[in-house]
């Protein structure tokens, strides 16, 4: 259960990013199917792209009322906090309907 607008667009966010192709019951596209990504082992600037763009179409898909401000993309080779084989992503976000509040969420995609 969440508390307030913002934990509820957080949790959900969360959701529609961790969740794979398929995994919902007619909703075969909903998520963003980022396991893909996870043993590639090219943390270029290129593969981060490709990241972002699944994303940011995911959201204004299933969650058009979400304004993405910023979004960081950081594989385990440039942070060591980040675990072998993992993506830690952090969105600034922003809803329709408050323009003038700026939330974050963070997570991290890992096998």
């Amino acid at each position: 259960m969440t508390q307030d607008e913002y934990s509820a667009v957080r949790e959900n966010l969360k959701s529609l990013l961790l969740t794979n192709w398929g995994e919902r019951v007619a909703h075969y596209n909903f998520g963003c199917n980022l396991i893909e990504f996870l043993f590639e082992n090219d943390g270029s600037q290129e593969m981060k792209s490709r990241i972002a763009d699944r994303i940011l179409l995911q959201i204004s898909t299933w969650m058009p009322f979400v304004t993405v401000e910023d979004l960081n993309i950081v594989f385990s080779d440039e942070d060591d906090s980040v675990p072998e084989h993992a993506i830690a992503i952090k969105i600034k976000f922003r809803l329709s309907n408050k323009p003038d509040v700026t939330k974050s969420v963070d997570f991290m995609v890992s096998p």
